[in-house]
């Protein structure tokens, strides 16, 4: 096969992945992919923000691993969350020209694209009949790991084309060693650090997988790898030094920089493991996984299974294979019970995100299949023309079919429309960074606030926000600190507050309305509770500086003072903050912790 075959091949199948993700976000592309989100979860609220933030803080000299601009005024660990650092910077040409709205609609639909190109990548290197491969590529980039997660975008879960791209340059490290060693070595250190700005969650998994696989090697084919010992030595040496030197300085920020965390935001992660029917029946994932990640990720279904077992059993004397196959069942054991889980480290590594490597390993061995049954029928001289690949396309559908079952597609949207109070007068002419207290919340529903803040260019900062902090013990959480003005609104959410107002409550809002430095408060009039809490604040707060349908926007009195002399700091908490009444300091002016 020429290099011009293979450009070509791979050029096919990208067009095809691509037609194909096309079709499953067909609602966000024909709704109008700057104002159409995928919808059923706070998630794609939050992907939407962090696409927006790294451009905002390297275009205005900011920071780009903390932000104060959620949670203000403390912020945030960007390392230590869900973000996706590379993904943004790399899509910061899209955002500043189109929004973060559309930002994301590519990103999701190029993620499975991206994902399979590298699996067929994989595959194509051990076969020569370009389906199979194809076939494998469709396994991986749009299996059930990523297409359960891709719904809610969970971009730092499903951009998983640095695994196979990490296999290939393994490689070439151990198998191939064509290039000088410390080439080798650049290739797989430069993609240890790409994907620690995509995942580090991923690349924790991606490392173990790594460390087994050699360990597979070396133990299962000591005469094969000792002349290779010293190159891939060298190549990995090279592959360490590099991850370690450019890595040193994040890491540190990810486990000791400001705003750092201890212990796993969601809890016991022993939960959040596969079962043995979870890789068999569509829907038989433990409620816990459901929660994560939105769907039976770990499901192979039952013919690609047995078509995995049987294949990697009648073809184990090809190194391929017997190496994939060993893999995909150590992923398989390990999205089960995750041994490590109680080091530190490794404490927050969900068990079932394993199976994103059970789908990478199985479509390597399930290609290798499809190529031997296709060459077979070809050498047998099954009919003419195109009739010699019935058996190995048949197979294909009866080993892929099944995987279709798990994943709604095409994937729900909904549509998004912003309230003109925010972009309202007195919210415009608030001061650069102004912090905004919102309602709702930007945990009540669906996070849309968060997308009004991305849209907006980050112009201002707000006391809440959905992301994961250290609480008052260090600890991870994602509630905002203690706030007297977030139990109120939580209560208003939560539709436990009524009218009339106890005057308790009127002081309370007087007293801490303006915390945390906020510059204005804004009221969503079409959300739940929102004409309650407006009619509070009124009360409380006096008029507003503006009205309209969609909302209510107070300023601060000190800001207000000062607007005409252009001044551009927010306002301090007063002294009527600190003379609010004891009682209003305390949760019983809210509902419990949510």
């Amino acid at each position: 096969m020429t290099h011009g075959d293979d450009a070509h091949a791979t050029l096919k199948a990208g067009a095809l992945y691509l037609v194909l993700a096309a079709v499953l976000w067909q609602h966000a592309w024909t709704g109008g992919p700057s104002s159409t989100l995928a919808s059923g979860s706070l998630d794609p609220a939050q992907d939407v923000w962090w696409l927006a933030w790294v451009p905002h803080a390297l275009a205005h000299g900011l920071d780009p691993l903390r932000t104060r601009a959620m949670f203000a005024p403390a912020g945030v660990n960007v390392l230590a969350n869900t973000s996706f650092v590379l993904p943004s910077l790399v899509l910061w040409p899209v955002t500043a020209l189109f929004g973060p709205v559309l930002s994301f609609n590519v990103a999701v639909t190029l993620a499975p694209v991206l994902d399979a190109l590298g699996a067929f990548a994989v595959a194509r290197r051990y076969v020569r009949w370009a389906p199979s491969a194809w076939v494998a590529g469709l396994v991986y980039g749009f299996g059930p790991f990523v297409a359960t997660d891709l719904r809610f975008g969970h971009l730092n879960l499903t951009l998983l084309v640095v695994p196979p791209l990490l296999l290939l340059a393994l490689d070439e490290v151990l198998v191939r060693q064509r290039r000088p060693a410390w080439a080798a070595g650049a290739m797989v250190g430069a993609l240890v650090v790409a994907e620690f700005f995509v995942s580090v969650e991923m690349l924790a998994l991606t490392v173990v997988m790594v460390v087994v696989g050699l360990a597979a090697v070396v133990v299962g084919a000591p005469r094969w790898m000792r002349p290779r010992a010293a190159y891939a030595g060298r190549a990995l040496g090279w592959a360490v030094a590099i991850s370690s030197v450019v890595l040193a300085y994040p890491t540190w920020w990810y486990l000791d920089g400001p705003r750092h965390f201890t212990g796993a935001v969601w809890g016991d992660m022993a939960r959040f493991a596969a079962s043995l029917s979870s890789f068999v029946v569509p829907h038989g994932q433990l409620a816990g996984v459901t929660f994560l990640t939105g769907g039976n990720g770990d499901y192979v279904g039952p013919t690609l299974l047995v078509i995995v077992v049987a294949g990697a059993v009648a073809l184990r004397r090809r190194p391929p294979v017997a190496l994939a196959g060993a893999l995909a069942l150590a992923a398989a054991v390990m999205a089960l019970w995750w041994p490590l889980l109680h080091l530190p480290l490794l404490d927050s590594v969900a068990a079932s995100r394993f199976g994103a490597f059970v789908d990478l390993f199985a479509a390597v061995v399930l290609a290798v299949v499809l190529d031997t049954v296709h060459r077979a029928t070809v050498e047998g001289a099954v009919g003419p023309g195109r009739e010699h690949r019935a058996r190995a396309l048949a197979l294909a559908v009866v080993a892929v079919g099944p995987l279709a079952l798990v994943p709604p597609w095409p994937y729900p949207t909904r549509s998004l429309s912003e309230p003109t109070v925010w972009r309202s007068a007195a919210v415009r002419s608030l001061p650069p960074g102004a912090v905004v207290r919102e309602y709702p919340p930007a945990q009540s529903d669906l996070g849309d606030e968060l997308v009004w803040q991305a849209e907006a260019s980050m112009a201002y900062a707000t006391v809440d926000g959905y992301a994961i902090v250290p609480g008052p013990d260090g600890r991870a959480t994602i509630r905002p600190p203690d706030d007297v003005m977030d139990e109120i609104f939580a209560a208003f959410a939560l539709g436990r507050a009524r009218a009339p107002f106890a005057p308790s409550l009127v002081a309370a809002v007087a007293g801490h309305a303006w915390d945390h430095r906020a510059a204005a408060v804004v009221v969503e009039l079409h959300a739940s509770g929102g004409p309650l809490a407006a009619a509070l604040l009124t009360e409380a707060l006096g008029p507003p500086a503006e009205r309209d349908t969609s909302g209510v926007v107070w300023r601060a009195p000190l800001l207000s003072a000062a607007a005409g002399a252009g001044s551009s700091r927010g306002p301090r908490a007063g002294a009527g903050s600190a003379r609010a009444a004891p009682a209003a300091r305390g949760r019983s002016t809210g509902p419990p912790a949510r």
